[in-house]
């Protein structure tokens, strides 16, 4: 179960990076450059939200796996 909760936690970091990079280089959504600059930097503060969760979890469960043996 824990390895589907990476898996899911990785897609979102790189989903929400590449929205990022989206936002920035293309004109998709016409908005304000203020408004595209602080919804870039929510996705890119989630990613790295997820991805240090991603990494905390992966630390644990190879802890975990180590004190078992």
């Amino acid at each position: 179960m824990q390895y589907i909760q990476h898996f899911l936690g990785l897609l979102v970091v790189v989903l929400c990076l590449g929205f990022a990079s989206l936002l920035l280089t293309t004109e998709l959504f016409p908005m304000e450059s203020w408004r595209k600059n602080i919804l870039v930097g929510v996705f890119i503060g989630y990613a790295a939200y997820r991805g240090l969760r991603v990494y905390n979890g992966f630390k644990k469960q190879l802890k975990d796996g180590q004190d078992e043996q």
